[in-house]
């Protein structure tokens, strides 16, 4: 990715003569003509879905945003650092993430070469930043197609706010860290809060990852699955399909999300293969009793690259939900995925992505559970297709 570098001088910024800083400017656009062959339709008050043919600039291998990440050196290893980074739909002009101005990231922080890098601010989660990259998602060869629901945030649907980070150094490819997310509620220490934590490895071809995520009150307004500016109470929300709506939304939702993954993979010459297996636990849910909701999600993926400029590549993931009450949420869902990439410069590439889902059993809502990729809605039954032709410039 060309960046475009504007060197700040001391003189510029009032600093001491040591001070060397520097902005950076950059962005994706990632935009496709895309075929839903089963978007959400509701007539009356049934969903009778429908073929919807449309441009789309969100739910591509990357999404479309553009950012800024500044950096001042203050001497002795030790920098001040900061992103401000906003989704954008590129059809409208709107901000993506809810309409939050900079949904992606926004923090400001501290970063040394030998202790590691400490941030502030609306930030991702350990999911993000030591799993994500190994599922078809996040993959430097992937979609950017989501588990179901993006159940275990293996597509960063999520970010948290009011959020402390940690982040080590590498220590010969080895790497660790962890979050803190402050609920912010007055009175109550706990609500709406949670943390991270997670373990890396990259060396060579080799690529590792383990993550435990814990956080309370997790659909409240403000609270990590629920934190965009469109933000309402559990009790009105639609911004969850029925995989998991049952357990986040009404009255008495689920006061806690669980997440345990694990992902890896192995680089060879000219092609690539990758795993990722998440545990989900929507727990306490009040309207079924207490009960616990677990979701398995197991996925494998590949790269195959013809050329420098060319590459192919596909995923399979499986994901099984339990069920909570009688048949309550007792889903499956088998998820295909595939894409070609021609690059034609660096900064600059021809796609086609398609992506394959099949759903069965009782979802959440006690209702048959349908299809729904990439969290664009519930389909009107249990198959669904997602095509995309597109293109990514990125500066």
């Amino acid at each position: 990715m060309k960046k475009i570098f504007i060197a700040l001088s001391a003189a510029t910024i009032a600093a001491p003569a040591f001070a060397q800083s520097s902005v950076t400017l950059y962005g994706v656009l990632d935009e496709a003509i895309q075929l839903n062959t089963n978007a959400k339709h509701v007539v009356g008050s049934t969903n009778v879905g429908g073929r919807q043919w449309s441009l789309d600039s969100l739910a591509g291998p990357y999404g479309s945003r553009w950012g800024i990440k500044g950096k001042e050196d203050l001497g002795g290893g030790l920098a001040a650092v900061f992103t401000l980074e906003s989704g954008v739909n590129l059809n409208t002009g709107a901000f993506a993430q809810g309409g939050t101005a900079f949904g992606r990231q926004a923090f400001v922080g501290l970063s040394s070469n030998r202790f590691g890098t400490l941030t502030l601010g609306r930030q991702y989660d350990s999911v993000n930043d030591y799993v994500g990259q190994f599922g078809f998602g996040l993959a430097a060869y992937g979609s950017g197609a989501s588990h179901p629901g993006d159940i275990d945030n293996a597509a960063r649907t999520y970010r948290q706010n009011n959020s402390i980070k940690y982040a080590s150094p590498s220590f010969s490819g080895l790497r660790f860290g962890g979050t803190v997310m402050l609920g912010g509620v007055a009175g109550s220490v706990s609500q709406n809060s949670g943390y991270t934590v997670g373990v890396g490895y990259n060396n060579g071809p080799l690529g590792l990852g383990v993550v435990y995520e814990f956080f309370r009150n997790p659909s409240n307004a403000g609270a990590v699955l629920n934190g965009n500016a469109n933000a309402v109470p559990p009790a009105t929300s639609t911004a969850f399909g029925s995989i998991n709506s049952g357990y986040l939304t009404g009255n008495a939702p689920a006061t806690s999300w669980q997440v345990v993954a694990a992902g890896g993979q192995y680089t060879f010459a000219s092609a690539a293969i990758g795993m990722l297996y998440s545990n989900v636990k929507y727990g306490n849910i009040g309207h079924f009793n207490g009960a616990t909701a677990t979701f398995n999600n197991v996925e494998i993926n590949g790269m195959y690259r013809f050329s420098p400029a060319a590459f192919v590549s596909a995923a399979y993931s499986y994901t099984k939900g339990n069920a909570v009450s009688g048949d309550i949420g007792d889903q499956t869902y088998h998820q295909f995925s595939a894409l070609a990439d021609y690059s034609l410069s660096k900064r600059t590439d021809l796609y086609v992505a398609a992506t394959y889902q099949i759903a069965s059993g009782t979802s959440s809502t006690g209702a048959p559970a349908v299809a729904n990729i990439s969290l664009l809605g519930d389909s009107s039954n249990t198959r669904q297709a997602l095509v995309r032709f597109g293109m990514r410039h990125m500066f």
